[in-house]
């Protein structure tokens, strides 16, 4: 019985030994991804706060009081998706009416970031006629600038919405989702957790070229007619 003890006793210290090595490791690795973490860099709005940043009325356009936007799917994932989601449609003198969305988070996580707007719109039972990336140039307080954006046609029945779109998160524009994924892992790795807007705007026609250009003219007088705070929020550093 002895010898079989003393035999199993080294055994025993070697194992301890291990785990006290491995235990050691384990916290080290702890420690570093702690001090590691990202932490957020971009503060809460409240509601009003956010809503502030875009007038109600500015130039030729006004707002309706009703809204045909389609929104992201009612769920719990979409409520963590965004902190803050302002829908409105605004109508020039011409009776052009834009649909505008701004969506907004103050942190994106791995798994809750913005969803691009081609997911919620074939959610909502469209088919995605375009996708495609496009530069669009942007008058910012008398600095000409280019927002990396998206330009989508989304197609259910006889509606024909024309969608002009861009995402941002911190600093940058990602036009793809892959490219969103890259800009929150640069951010992370910069040690701090970006902030996702999304920015969508629409209009049901079936002229592209003609959307797009009222689109752009309707972005173009909302940057002109909005304080710094708005154009901070909406363009960054494009």
């Amino acid at each position: 019985m002895n010898s079989v003890s003393d035999e199993s006793e080294p055994a025993r210290r070697s194992l301890s030994r291990r785990h006290l090595l491995m235990g050691g490791a384990m916290l080290a690795v702890s420690g570093l991804a702690i001090a590691r973490e990202p932490h957020q860099r971009y503060r809460d709005l409240s509601d009003k706060q956010f809503e502030a940043l875009f007038p109600k009325a500015f130039g030729d356009w006004t707002t309706l009081p009703v809204s045909e936007l389609v929104l992201p799917p009612e769920s719990d994932l979409a409520d963590k998706l965004y902190q803050h989601i302002l829908t409105r449609t605004y109508v020039n003198s011409k009776g052009v009416g834009v649909m505008f969305l701004a969506a907004y988070n103050s942190k994106q996580l791995n798994n809750v970031q913005l969803h691009r707007p081609e997911i919620c719109y074939y959610a909502g039972g469209f088919s995605i006629d375009r996708s495609e990336s496009l530069d669009l140039p942007v008058d910012v307080a008398g600095r000409q600038m280019i927002i990396p954006a998206r330009s989508v046609t989304a197609v259910l029945g006889s509606r024909n919405e024309n969608i002009l779109y861009w995402t941002r998160i911190g600093p940058d524009f990602p036009q793809s989702w892959l490219a969103q994924r890259i800009a929150m892992t640069k951010a992370n790795i910069a040690g701090y957790l970006a902030d996702g807007l999304l920015v969508r705007m629409s209009v049901i026609d079936k002229n592209y070229d003609e959307s797009l250009h009222n689109m752009q003219i309707f972005i173009a007088d909302m940057l002109k007619h909005s304080g710094e705070p708005t154009r901070d929020m909406v363009v960054g550093d494009a």
